[in-house]
């Protein structure tokens, strides 16, 4: 009896682990938590591609959109742990939602595979207006206090962050008109009912913008005669930036399989390349980072939250 129970063990523990040697042997779903065609539906459908010829395996983008990416964040966290359903996740329901409402997750319950691209944030201008810099915009603004808005797709975003961010650097004051995403805020901008948009990057190619600086060190290939903040004397640089995620309890083997599948897609010249396309960068950061990048961004976006939105 015993040695037939230990056979029976042994063929299990073989079974198991053949199982996890042949990951993946089905399909992947990669769930974007927006609607599609945003931007993060973009980077999910860029990223798909390559690591679909990496893993061998098809990779399903779908797209669960709603609460500010909460309710496709949740469904990730919900689904079971083993690798055949994945998240590609911006940063902001992570680092922000969890600190505006209650979210049915927390940033425990999720594996962290790996940081991916990002891409800087830009000011637009409505058509016909009057700045041709980004510091001439900051002069108006502290000579006419309050007289200039901005929108950007909603109370608590990264853009509306970081807009915050650098109007307590200038010391200035444009009232802030959110939206329900982007394409509200581009048509209210296009009409000129607002004076400017801060955007992701690479929706200012998307949508035809006329940008007047992006917040960034370096300038990118995409728009090459846009100037950066920092060119023009500011200190305040914004990205945004997200990932590849999972719900917590994978596998040590497959987490490692996904995280390498990750560098491999970042380093690639097709992800490169379309990404520069749309003036974003790939980024890669292994699971420890990026769960390191998560901690920090949330202490930091709950502190400039708790300000502006309170």
């Amino acid at each position: 009896m015993l040695r037939t129970i230990s056979t029976m063990g042994l063929a299990l523990t073989l079974s198991a682990g053949a199982a996890i040697a042949e990951y993946p042997e089905r399909a992947i779903t990669a769930i974007v938590p927006f609607p599609a065609g945003g931007s993060t539906d973009t980077m999910a459908r860029a990223a798909a591609q390559v690591m679909t010829g990496i893993l061998g395996t098809d990779i399903a983008v779908t797209n669960v959109g709603g609460g500010a990416g909460t309710v496709g964040t949740a469904q990730i966290s919900r689904a079971r742990p083993d690798g055949y359903t994945i998240g590609v996740i911006p940063a902001a329901p992570l680092i922000n939602q969890p600190h505006m409402r209650e979210t049915p997750y927390t940033t425990d319950d999720f594996d962290y595979i790996c940081a991916l691209f990002h891409s800087p944030q830009a000011l637009a201008l409505a058509p016909g207006s009057q700045f041709s810099s980004l510091s001439e915009v900051i002069d108006y603004a502290r000579e006419n206090p309050g007289e200039l808005t901005y929108g950007s797709p909603g109370p608590g975003s990264l853009p509306h962050l970081a807009m915050e961010v650098f109007l307590d650097e200038t010391g200035v004051q444009i009232e802030h008109v959110p939206f329900q995403g982007d394409g509200p805020g581009v048509t209210a901008l296009m009409g000129g009912h607002i004076d400017m948009y801060m955007a992701i990057f690479s929706n200012v190619p998307r949508y035809e913008l006329d940008a007047v600086a992006i917040f960034a060190e370096e300038r990118v290939a995409a728009a090459p005669d846009l100037p950066t903040s920092v060119e023009e004397g500011f200190e305040t640089t914004a990205s945004w930036w997200g990932g590849l995620f999972a719900p917590a309890g994978l596998p040590e083997d497959v987490l490692a399989m996904l995280t390498d599948a990750c560098e491999q897609t970042a380093q690639s010249s097709e992800f490169g390349e379309t990404l520069a396309n749309l003036g974003s960068f790939p980024r890669y950061l292994d699971s420890e980072a990026v769960r390191e990048q998560v901690r920090q961004g949330s202490e930091t976006n709950g502190a400039i939250l708790d300000r502006v939105l309170n």
